[in-house]
């Protein structure tokens, strides 16, 4: 395989070998990627290959698929061995309008197919996924759940050389939490998406690409001490969560789902027992003094 169609990316541990039909430009994918490219691959690889015309689809095959997901803009299909994902964009602007992405049950080989889309139209389109879709992380909620992992919507730091987790609904304050942490020079990890995986005896979290509405992500990874559920009020508190019951329900609110087969179901709940066992919990409330920074900083030996 020629250089120019191959490239390695690196995240969570995993390396991502993409091979294409066509040949990769320094402005095929968005910039963000530079930061996660790799020169060779790793041990633990999946491999994504671009291919710019549609399948032709084994009957077998389809007669023994079934439906497991439909929202737009995906449409996807399950049968024992492999998995199908039809995307439909909702953006005009799009340059991929459709895509079919073809699946092994593992997600260890990955092919995505396209149609009218030139090499020249590849060479500029400054993807946002290696996927060619609007966003990796259904991949990636598949890929974390096999290897001891979940994905959170929260923000992630590295605050003195420990990982923290900022979770909440939307409108819980997560943003607003985030600058006042930046001001005191703590770096944030990645906007809204972390990854979350169990190395050795730790959870570890990952910035990655799959960043939400702000542009905040890094190629670093911390040690997970502590995941903060962000609650309005008009004070500045932290309070560890003790109960398992509460835990566990505050936690399925920012859960990242992946689509899994009664196995995978499995290996998700004995992580998220492994993450309840391993990983403090708190509530947390604040006002807009900056006051909680100096708390959390406390809290990990600032």
């Amino acid at each position: 395989m020629m250089s120019h169609n191959l490239k390695y990316y690196k995240v969570a541990g995993i390396t991502l070998q993409l091979i294409s039909d066509y040949s990769i430009s320094e402005n095929t994918f968005h910039p963000k990627f530079k930061l996660f490219e790799v020169p060779m691959p790793g041990v633990d690889m999946v491999t994504i290959r671009h291919h710019f015309h549609f399948p032709e689809f084994d009957e077998k095959i389809k007669k023994n698929q079934v439906e497991v997901y439909k929202k737009v803009p995906f449409h996807i299909f399950k049968s024992k061995d492999s998995w199908t994902y039809r995307y439909s964009s909702i953006f005009t602007d799009d340059i991929v309008k459709s895509a079919i992405g073809e699946m092994n049950n593992d997600y260890s080989s990955i092919n995505i197919y396209t149609e009218d889309l030139t090499q020249k139209d590849y060479s500029q389109a400054s993807f946002n996924a290696l996927t060619l879709f609007n966003t990796d992380q259904m991949i990636f909620a598949k890929f974390l759940c096999d290897r001891n992992g979940l994905m959170i919507h929260s923000n992630g730091f590295n605050i003195n050389g420990n990982g923290i987790l900022l979770a909440g609904i939307s409108g819980s304050g997560k943003s607003t939490l985030s600058g006042m942490l930046k001001k005191q020079n703590h770096r944030i990890l990645c906007d809204d998406r972390m990854f979350i995986r169990k190395m050795e005896e730790e959870f570890r979290i990952f910035g990655n690409w799959c960043y939400g509405s702000h542009p905040d992500f890094s190629n670093s990874a911390a040690p997970l001490k502590g995941l903060f559920f962000l609650e309005k009020g008009a004070q500045n508190q932290i309070n560890e969560i003790k109960q398992k019951n509460e835990i566990v329900s505050r936690l399925s609110q920012v859960l990242v789902k992946p689509l899994l087969d009664l196995d995978g179901w499995q290996k998700y709940f004995i992580t998220i027992e492994e993450l309840i066992k391993r990983v403090k919990f708190f509530r947390i409330e604040f006002d807009l003094s900056g006051t909680i920074c100096h708390q959390i900083n406390r809290l990990f030996g600032g």
